[in-house]
């Protein structure tokens, strides 16, 4: 049941933006706000599953229209509105329902319709920082944002023996590792005594079984809640400036994302353990192109499997 007078934070589709809103929800409740809901995309509302973060969630129909968001806030007597997505349709229809307090970025013209907004994209500092500093507009009181300390709740069958995720998806070419340099990186997990597990979505099927080999475990087409158990039980992980890799840094797994054409100190995961490889001396970066424009993508492919492995065993594996 869905309560009213409710502060209501919207998901956004991305999962690693998701994420960052577990964060952005801890920090809510650390600050005695409630109840809380979450609504947005059913597949990015999944991450909530067992987490006991909100009070209740309400997944889209569809990309629903402003109207028909301002619909259910003005149904449901939503006391304040958290949007958080560089979209102009959760600040619009928080204002077209007379939600009283519409907290949120500035970006895609939503600044006007919020009554506590600041930039995002021109602010400093990492993602959870900048999210902090809007929510410091309504809560003076709060802290740094919290670590999300997800827990695992799908049941999985894992292996006896400790494993490395590796994910080597990206949501763009310019963002991947070449899947050659992770089927070389998967053998030296394999090498070092640990087994291979790769996550990643259900169109990357072959990629997981090429990175996989025939000794590691192809695991890409989990669910999210699956994908969270596999990352709570890993030694390590290790992929792409990618949602994923939130989410494996989100349960306090030893995490290295590979950060090539986007900012690595804007996007970097949240985690106790975390580590981002880059490559400083690429005068082009960050260009946040799709596709790289420079033979031989330099600011991923000079970052080679042996330091990527080491850089992982720097942080300590979490061998059970």
């Amino acid at each position: 049941m869905i309560p009213h007078h409710a502060t209501w934070v919207r998901f956004p589709r991305y999962i690693g933006d998701a994420v960052m809103q577990l964060s952005v929800l801890r920090a809510l409740r650390q600050l005695g706000v409630g109840p809380l809901v979450a609504w947005g995309p059913r597949l990015t509302l999944s991450l909530l599953e067992g987490q006991e973060l909100v009070d209740a969630t309400l997944a889209d129909l569809g990309k629903p229209s402003p109207w028909a968001m301002a619909k259910i806030l003005k149904t449901h007597q939503a006391a304040r509105s958290v949007h958080f997505p560089k979209s102009l349709r959760p600040a619009l229809a928080a204002w077209l329902a007379g939600v009283p307090e519409r907290i949120g970025v500035s970006e895609s013209l939503a600044g006007p319709f919020n009554t506590h907004t600041l930039p995002f994209l021109n602010a400093a500092g990492t993602c959870h920082e900048r999210h902090r500093k809007v929510l410091a507009l309504r809560w003076a009181t709060i802290g740094e944002m919290p670590f999300p300390a997800l827990r695992p709740v799908a049941a999985v069958d894992l292996p006896k023996e400790p494993y490395v995720c590796l994910m080597p998806g990206a949501s763009n070419p310019a963002r991947a590792w070449p899947p050659e340099y992770f089927r070389e990186l998967a053998l030296l997990v394999s090498a070092a005594g640990l087994r291979v597990v790769v996550q990643g979505g259900p169109n990357e099927l072959e990629l997981g079984a090429f990175v996989a080999g025939d000794q590691g475990i192809n695991a890409c087409g989990a669910s999210l809640p699956e994908a969270t158990t596999w990352f709570a039980g890993a030694a390590g992980a290790i992929g792409n400036d990618s949602g994923l890799g939130h989410l494996a840094a989100a349960c306090g797994t030893p995490t290295v994302t590979l950060s090539g054409p986007m900012d690595p100190v804007l996007f970097q995961p949240l985690g106790p353990r975390v580590r981002v490889l880059t490559r400083d001396d690429i005068p082009c970066k960050p260009c946040r192109h799709k596709i790289c424009p420079v033979a031989g993508h330099p600011c991923l492919e000079r970052i080679k499997p042996n330091q990527v492995w080491e850089a992982l065993q720097d942080l300590g594996l979490a061998m059970p």
